[in-house]
């Protein structure tokens, strides 16, 4: 055999690499969307016998956002994969992504039925899987009565407190069951699900709430903003203690070689968002400082205000003591006007007493005895002269005591 017939007869390996891949391109390209959910949860076991965790590939995740129709996804399925799921997948990191596959979904009826089969799945995997509930969003979004401004937010807390409550009690259920263990003939032996460690049981929790608002995304019940939101507070919990600075200026490198716009547009979004706060935050500063001015001149008004009703009140009190001082002078004068006045009754009825006396007897008496004596034949004028003069006499003496 010559060189060149060697060559042709012997593959060489780069074909070989190819015949491969082309051969796996086309067993992926054949599996239906049945087959992978089914291969995705199967049960595998490594060297050692212990159980894989579920995962699923990047070309299955292809496969899954190329699919034209989704056919075979009956309820049957999720209860076959129920049993193997909770096993390689308790923290439904694989479940999360074939859900994100299926949002992306641009057909109505596609979407609706691969995300029905994995709200199923979820159903069925999730803390409260013993309550046989085949939409655990839908009832748990029945019980919102609009008090929350967001389905979001009433969903977060919701699902939140009953993970918080389960996570509490893992640790208090060790103990329980390592002492019934001691005391109890026969125990049950728990589930995968029923013994999911705290770390676990938060993975599960971050999962549920996105496949929960993936699912209100999908039934157009989440605002997109409050959906970044969301998302951006469950990465937020994901940072990194130590963040490398050299990894995400790779990162980002990488998705500019791969030519993901989509990044590109996710930074341009939170720059957008990050201004307008900023505009905002300027915007409630110079209207805080505008009302902090306004502040300070009511305050300023308060105070004179203050001074003004102080001055006011000491005011009121002198007029008072002053009022209060004219009520006693005013007091002390009526008494001196009233004994002023029973003074001069007293006086006045000496006064008439006296007149009465002067009258009657110093100058009636005489002026008669005087008029007698002039009506005689043979007036007496001396007689009637001494009369006068003892009553002039008498006026005049008592006279003096009316002027004092």
């Amino acid at each position: 055999m010559t060189g060149i017939e060697k060559e042709i007869a012997e593959p060489k390996p780069d074909d070989i690499k190819k015949r491969k891949q082309s051969k796996a391109k086309s067993a992926a390209e054949a599996k239906s969307v049945e087959q992978i959910l089914s291969d995705v949860f199967a049960i595998t076991t490594d060297k050692d016998q212990n159980i894989k965790p579920a995962s699923i590939s990047k070309a299955d995740l292809k496969s899954l956002a190329a699919a034209e129709q989704v056919v075979g996804l009956s309820n049957e399925l999720a209860d076959r994969i129920t049993t193997s799921a909770c096993k390689t997948d308790p923290e439904l990191k694989c479940l999360s992504l074939i859900t994100l596959t299926a949002v992306k979904y641009q057909h109505d009826v596609l979407r609706n039925d691969l995300l029905r089969f994995c709200i199923r799945l979820a159903s069925s995997l999730w803390i409260q899987h013993q309550l046989g509930s085949f939409d655990l969003y839908r009832d748990i979004m029945d019980a919102d009565k609009g008090l929350d401004s967001a389905p979001l937010t009433f969903l977060r807390k919701s699902i939140t407190e009953l993970y918080r409550k389960r996570i509490e009690f893992v640790a208090n259920r060790t103990k329980e069951n390592t002492s019934h263990k001691s005391e109890d003939a026969e125990v049950t032996e728990p589930t995968a699900l029923d013994t999911l460690s705290r770390k676990e049981l938060v993975a599960q929790r971050d999962n549920i709430l996105l496949i929960g608002a993936l699912w209100l995304m999908a039934q157009g019940k989440a605002d997109p903003n409050a959906a970044i939101e969301f998302f951006s507070n469950l990465l937020k919990e994901q940072t990194s203690r130590i963040q490398s600075n050299r990894a995400i200026a790779v990162f980002l490198a990488e998705q500019y070689a791969n030519q993901e716009s989509l990044l590109a547009d996710t930074i341009d979004y939170f720059k957008t968002q990050f201004t307008e706060l900023a505009d905002q935050r300027k915007l409630l500063q110079g209207k805080q400082h505008a009302q902090e001015l306004e502040l300070n001149k009511l305050q300023d008004a308060v105070r004179d205000q203050h001074s003004a009703i102080a001055d006011r009140d000491q005011k009121i009190a002198r007029l008072l003591a002053e009022t209060e001082q004219l009520k006693q002078a005013l007091q002390e004068q009526q008494l001196d006007e009233r004994a002023t006045r029973t003074h001069l009754r007293d006086n006045a009825g000496q006064a008439k007493g006296k007149a009465f006396n002067l009258l009657s007897e110093d100058v009636l008496e005489p002026l008669k005895l005087s008029l007698a004596a002039l009506q005689r034949e043979k007036p007496k004028t001396e007689v009637a002269a001494h009369h006068i003069e003892l009553a002039v006499e008498n006026i005049e003496r008592e006279i003096k005591w009316f002027s004092e």
